[in-house]
């Protein structure tokens, strides 16, 4: 009896046992690769492995080697980053052409590369006469041919790796990091690098190695001469021939390093952003204990609380009105005066964010002629614009602390070091997260990330702001402060700011006008009191928590889209299409046909029974009219009953009824 807990397989347990006609095929394909490493160490001579490997001519080809592969590292890292980055990011006619020539030396023998190599840079080659006659240049048979055929075999490694990461890596990161005044070179060296260092460390590694061992391209393009071009894998060639024992031991040395590398990367060939080891963030609930902070013996405060008595919001530097004509996918004129906020809503697809990204300069769907100011920006790339944009989940550095992010932007456009972190430091403070500004973004709960990145977007002093859903990744306690606190920033912002949103309080509390988006196009724009009361798209109206039937007004009411008719008090002229919408506690619920006062009196079926607060939403289907929404108190569904699938009279007076034109 096997004694309890000790564990008698290397299977986890619950772990299913896997099928014998792939383990088996798995077995022996590990055994065929393993066996001939077996062999090396198997026949080593490990008595004179030493005098082997510090052997005059060992020695000499070691130290070639790591000249040639370091070498080549640096011309792959200096030639093959850039062309990673532009497969990765850039759409070109021959694109897969390019792919497929980079790819090329990883599956042509080597001794055909070192053909090419020879025709192509050889005395008699397509280059090599130029070379030799204007610069004195020789390639073949010196230790710069070597160079040149390493990297020609392993470049590809680097590139594959580096391409693999930076398509992890999602575009938005450096999308943003244009908007903050970064130009395209400085978003290359100061987020992407760092956001993909793990890929690039990954294939300088398997690029080195493979450069390393490179035997087939050298020895036909630059020849095997000792102290000149004779590498390590070179010189086990003439080994086997005179000393099969040392030949056994310097295949040992490579093969140990090349285990090294692999063993180092563990498996990480594309080593993305995700990679990352990431520290668990704080919890969003607002911490009720004093925390210090590191270094420091004061106390911290909350984690997502506002300060009691916050800095006021810096004044603005400046007033800029915004006239823009949208263009493409999304179709519209925008005008707004300085200090104006705008909610932008609508279904998904209606062209929400492609607005922001055409005003951003960021998208083909969509051409914006943008004016800010007195200033046209039109033909400005994003970086020059001085339009700052917070998508929704903020987007910031991960490799930069909080307060270097907010600095990013003024660094960026020029403000010495100390100076960004200075007004970046005030902004931080402003904000009620000053005391996180040493923090990394993985160690922020999703309050204070999004209070750090609106901090980042005001620092970098924009002419237009524009936040994408800023709060809808945060829980409803997080999301009343960040409201708070960016309703009271935007109130002394000089510019124009857009928040696309779908939460009709942010609507409502932020914004001075709500446009409405609809296939591309402004359904509405105007005051959000008016859009609550008179809403002109049914999408809207139901994020209001209204009932809203499009349809085409009659003498009596409308004739609804979805079948029925509604009787209303005042409705427009016949024939003009029409929205009529309803407040769910106008609709009255009933075990039998009502009689009295209701004009529309429909039967119908509950489907569905939600809480709102303290009463309920009871969705009730219909054969004779559209699906509609009635709100009741707990206890009048108890008096009736109601249960899903229970049948129900619905009633509606005509004088609850409000009827738009569209």
């Amino acid at each position: 009896m096997k004694p309890a807990g000790i564990r008698v397989s290397g299977r986890r347990p619950g772990t299913p046992r896997p099928p014998l006609a792939l383990a088996l095929p798995a077995l022996a394909a590990v055994a065929f690769l393993a066996l001939p490493l077996v062999g090396i160490l198997v026949r080593t001579e490990w008595g004179e492995l030493a005098g082997h490997l510090t052997s005059p001519g060992t020695v000499e080809a070691l130290k070639l080697s790591l000249l040639v592969s370091f070498w080549a590292l640096g011309l792959s890292l200096l030639l093959g980053v850039p062309l990673a980055w532009l497969l990765a990011r850039v759409s070109f006619p021959g694109k897969a052409l390019v792919r497929s020539l980079v790819l090329l030396p990883m599956v042509l023998p080597p001794t055909v590369g070192g053909v090419a190599l020879l025709l192509a840079f050889g005395r008699r080659g397509l280059l090599g006469p130029w070379l030799e006659g204007t610069f004195g240049i020789t390639l073949p048979f010196h230790t710069s041919g070597a160079v040149i055929a390493a990297t020609f075999v392993a470049m590809p490694f680097l590139v594959i790796s580096l391409e693999g990461a930076l398509g992890g890596l999602r575009p938005r990161y450096e999308e943003t990091a244009a908007s903050l005044g970064a130009s395209p070179v400085r978003v290359f060296l100061t987020v992407t690098l760092p956001m993909v260092a793990p890929g690039i460390l990954a294939g300088a590694a398997l690029t080195w190695a493979r450069a390393l061992g490179e035997f087939g391209a050298t020895i036909t393009f630059a020849g095997n001469l000792p102290g000149t071009t004779q590498t390590l894998p070179l010189q086990v060639y003439l080994l086997l021939q005179e000393e099969p024992e040392a030949a056994t031991s310097v295949s040992l040395l490579l093969l140990a390093i090349a285990m090294t590398v692999l063993i180092a990367l563990r498996g990480r060939w594309t080593g993305t952003p995700q990679d990352r080891k990431r520290h668990p963030a704080p919890t969003e609930e607002p911490d009720t204990k004093e925390r210090a902070t590191a270094g420091s013996a004061t106390a911290e405060p909350p984690a997502d609380a506002a300060p009691p008595a916050a800095p006021p919001a810096a004044p603005s530097a400046g007033r800029w009105a915004l006239h823009a004509d949208v263009t493409g996918f999304t179709e519209l004129t925008l005008d707004a005066e300085p200090t104006t906020t705008i909610a932008v809503v609508g279904p998904n697809g209606a062209g929400k964010t492609t607005l922001l990204r055409a005003l951003l300069g960021l998208t083909p769907r969509a051409h914006a002629d943008l004016r800010l100011g007195d200033e046209d920006v039109t033909a400005l790339p994003p970086h020059r614009r001085h339009v700052a944009w917070v998508p929704q989940d903020g987007a910031l550095f991960p490799h930069l602390s909080a307060l270097a992010n907010t600095a990013y932007g003024l660094r960026a456009q020029g403000v010495p070091r100390a100076g960004a972190r200075r007004e970046a430091q005030a902004w931080l403070d402003r904000l009620g997260v000053g005391h996180l500004g040493h923090r990394k973004p993985a160690q922020l709960s999703g309050g204070q990330a999004q209070r750090v990145a609106l901090a980042r977007a005001l620092a970098a002093r924009p002419r237009l702001l524009v936040l994408d859903e800023p709060l809808a990744a945060l829980d409803q306690t997080t999301r009343a402060h960040v409201r708070h606190t960016l309703r009271t920033h935007l109130a002394g912002f000089g510019g124009v700011c857009l928040i696309v949103t779908h939460d009709p309080v942010e609507a409502v509390s932020l914004a001075d006008r709500v446009l409405v988006l609809q296939d591309g196009r402004a359904l509405q724009d105007d005051t959000p009191a008016e859009v609550t009361r008179h809403p002109r798209s049914p999408w809207v109206a139901r994020m209001l928590g209204r009932n809203a039937w499009p349809g085409t007004a009659t003498p009596d009411g409308l004739a609804l889209d979805g079948g029925g008719t509604l009787i209303a008090a005042e409705p427009p002229p016949p024939g003009t299409p029409a929205l009529a919408i309803v407040a769910p506690e106008a609709v009255s619920l009933h075990r039998e046909r009502p009689v009295g006062s209701p004009r529309n009196v429909w039967p119908g079926t509950v489907r569905e029974i939600t809480t709102s607060g303290s009463r309920l939403r009871v969705l009730v289907t219909s054969t004779e009219a559209p699906d509609l929404v009635a709100e009741i108190t707990p206890q009048a569904a108890a008096e009736l009953g109601l249960a899903d699938g229970v049948p129900v009279w619905t009633g509606l007076k005509a004088t609850e009824t409000t009827v738009v034109a569209l």
